[in-house]
């Protein structure tokens, strides 16, 4: 065995179950990668023969391997024709709609066994997300790290029986991280409630006018919150959400919905279709907010994945997504790749983020440098973490990913897992074993 610090697996957690999971072992020794070629996430050119060194948790050094000399106690990992990205960042899941302590831990571990290192969560019961971002930040649970969302959406949305499960025990729409908003709404009290579940944003849902939306995001940016939203949350139409200010915009498909004339008055279920006939380009309509978006630099969580998975929906096709995520891309916004998916989704070994990642390259016409940096620099960037993670630089969180292949002569590469790093802690693809899951007790 390599000399790293590496998860030995199957050790049980018990909580509401118990999971086959992997616990860490602390090391304090530093430990140097030999050998590699470096993609570093900036979009600089892959680097050969690089050393990256870690201490404590970090990145210290990323020098050439040329003649290099580990220092006495520094462990030494040859990864010679290997390559190097920084760690992946999943920008959209769902880990606790219905909390499942069992099958929410069972989902992080095999994301962080494909490469992941940061998830977004974008709403779900905060009770569990909270317990699992502390674990997962101090590596006592292999997991990505956790970033989470409350919600605020009108009154008319907590109709939704996703709502329920999410609060479960309480009301819906009455409970911190899931809040009913109107314009009588004490928006100072009701953002620094969603702050105190320790939430990174306020994810703004659906049945929100736009001087409401933007009175949260003017509120949210003073509590030092970000706000992450729909790219339409009815009435508030793709071009109104950008105006408000949020940081960053879900589902490229909702993007459409710019030129909906009337734009439906409130989310409905099923939804209102996108009236693509009036999608064919050019279109000033959809020119004048993809101009918008790239002047405010606002994000667009992409989903592609959702559509190609399942597109049956009446919504929106899976075709006009990608198109529309690639007509953004082309137009100079910055994407970030997540997959809307949760535990249960699918019984894949592999997070779904790669296909992903495919989908961008081949059908939203991203080259493969641009598809790593949505799920590297750009995920960071909406969780407004782009200073600690996201790229391989000197300073960063020692979170990146060591692959068999190269990733920008093939996307698909970033399957090629050979290790996962996180923290500076080693988590080898070939010791996953997909944990059991147990069924939570009503």
């Amino acid at each position: 065995m390599n000399s790293y610090r590496v998860a030995p697996l199957l050790l049980a957690v018990a909580l509401g179950g118990t999971i086959a999971c992997a616990l860490p072992v602390t090391d304090p020794k530093d430990a140097a990668y030999v050998g590699a070629t470096v993609y570093d996430g900036t979009g600089a050119a892959g680097l050969p023969n690089m050393v990256i060194v870690t201490h404590a948790g970090r990145i210290a050094a990323v020098i050439p391997g040329a003649n290099y000399r580990a220092p006495k106690g520094t462990k030494v990992v040859n990864v010679l024709g290997k390559f190097v990205i920084p760690g992946l960042i999943n920008s959209h899941v769902h880990l606790a709609t219905s909390a499942n302590p069992s099958a929410a831990k069972s989902y992080l571990v095999r994301e962080l066994y494909s490469g992941v290192t940061a998830v977004r969560d974008m709403a779900g019961d905060v009770r569990l997300l909270a317990e699992l971002k502390r674990e997962a930040e101090f590596d006592e649970i292999p997991s990505p790290d956790i970033y989470y969302a409350a919600v605020m959406a009108g009154p008319a949305f907590f109709q939704d029986p996703r709502t329920h499960q999410a609060a479960r025990g309480r009301v819906a729409g009455e409970v911190p991280w899931m809040q009913a908003v109107t314009v009588e709404t004490n928006l100072p009290l009701a953002v620094a409630q969603a702050r105190g579940t320790g939430a990174t944003a306020i994810k703004v849902y659906a049945d929100v006018s736009a001087p409401l939306l933007s009175a949260i995001t003017l509120e949210a940016h003073r509590q030092h919150m970000l706000v992450w939203a729909h790219a339409a949350v009815f009435p508030a139409r793709p071009s109104e959400v950008a105006d408000a200010g949020v940081d960053v915009m879900s589902h490229a498909c909702m993007l459409g919905y710019e030129v909906s004339d009337p734009i439906p008055p409130a989310a409905t279920h099923p939804p209102v279709p996108v009236e693509v006939q009036k999608l064919e380009r050019p279109n000033a309509l959809l020119d004048a907010l993809l101009s918008d978006m790239k002047q405010r630099g606002t994000i667009l969580d992409a989903t592609l994945y959702v559509y190609y998975s399942d597109d049956s929906g009446i919504d929106c096709k899976y075709a006009l997504a990608a198109k529309l995520a690639g007509e953004a891309y082309r137009a100079g916004i910055r994407l970030s790749a997540g997959t809307d998916d949760e535990p249960g989704d699918s019984g894949d070994s592999f997070s779904a983020l790669p296909q992903e990642l495919m989908l961008l390259v081949h059908d939203a016409g991203l080259t493969p440098a641009d598809a790593i940096q949505s799920a590297t620099i750009n995920g960071a960037r909406t969780i407004g973490r782009e200073s600690d993670v996201g790229s391989i630089e000197v300073g960063k969180l020692a979170d990146f990913v060591i692959l068999d292949m190269d990733p920008m002569s093939d996307i698909a590469n970033v399957r090629s897992i050979y290790m996962t790093i996180k923290n500076g802690i080693g988590y080898e693809r070939s010791l996953y074993r997909p944990a059991t899951i147990r069924a939570r007790h009503p």
